[in-house]
């Protein structure tokens, strides 16, 4: 049975990856008016990039002195092309799990608080002059819906007669427990192989840039602790409800 709030929380989950993909494209594009490939020269000190980069980039090193916007676009900006590919299909990557594991209102909009809350995370690394791009956004997402399964309440049995609500191809309840589970674990294996504690860049050849392993963790922590904090205020208002 199709539990309330399960349809539109896919829907803002999907409203929540446009968001990520279509600014993106835009601005990538819009930045080759300055920059051949739309790509942001990590190299080169912030104050060396086109003006619409600089307003939107966010700067670990500048500490809360940021534009209050710089929370969400700096996920816009890339440092490279495949940088934004891979990027790209992680996110619809995450599109594509959020459409299986179909996530709850209250899932969709940890997604979304946990957006800016990533960002937040990187003034941990106070040493960056600069910090762009999804992959940190990704983490968050998936971690979300991890936890969304794993968390995920059995579906309450239907009446005899009444058809079912979703489709027999659709996973049980405990394979999406487990498949949270396993997401969670390769996550933690990610990050622990990542070691972001040790260094704040290391040289990426696939994404053919410096990429800054602490944007991953404070992703899933971001994810973990919005999806956390959020449960525990649903659970307490079901419980209110029930008082009265």
């Amino acid at each position: 049975m199709r539990r309330p709030g399960e349809r539109p929380g896919l829907r803002l989950w999907w409203a929540l990856c446009l968001a990520l993909a279509l600014p993106t494209l835009l601005l990538n594009a819009t930045l080759r008016t300055w920059l051949p490939q739309g790509s942001v020269p990590l190299d080169m000190a912030v104050t060396g990039w086109p003006p619409l980069a600089q307003a939107l980039v966010m700067r670990p090193d500048a500490g809360l002195a940021q534009p209050p916007w710089a929370w969400w676009t700096t996920a816009w900006l890339h440092g490279s092309t495949p940088h934004l590919l891979r990027n790209l299909a992680g996110l619809a990557l995450m599109a594509a799990l959020g459409t299986l594991v179909r996530p709850s209102r209250q899932a969709a909009l940890a997604g979304w608080l946990a957006w800016p809350l990533t960002q937040l995370g990187m003034l941990m690394q106070p040493s960056l002059g600069s910090y762009v791009g999804l992959s940190g956004v990704l983490h968050a997402g998936v971690t979300v819906l991890a936890l969304h399964a794993v968390m995920r309440p059995s579906r309450r049995p239907m009446p005899r007669l009444a058809l079912p609500a979703v489709s027999p191809l659709a996973p049980s309840v405990a394979g999406l427990r487990l498949g949270g589970l396993a997401l969670l674990a390769a996550l933690a294996a990610k990050i622990l192989m990542e070691n972001p504690w040790a260094q704040a860049l290391v040289a990426s050849t696939s994404s053919a840039i410096n990429v800054a392993p602490w944007a991953h963790l404070s992703g899933c922590a971001a994810g973990a602790l919005v999806t956390g904090l959020l449960w525990v205020l649903a659970a307490g208002s079901r419980l209110a409800r029930r008082c009265h």
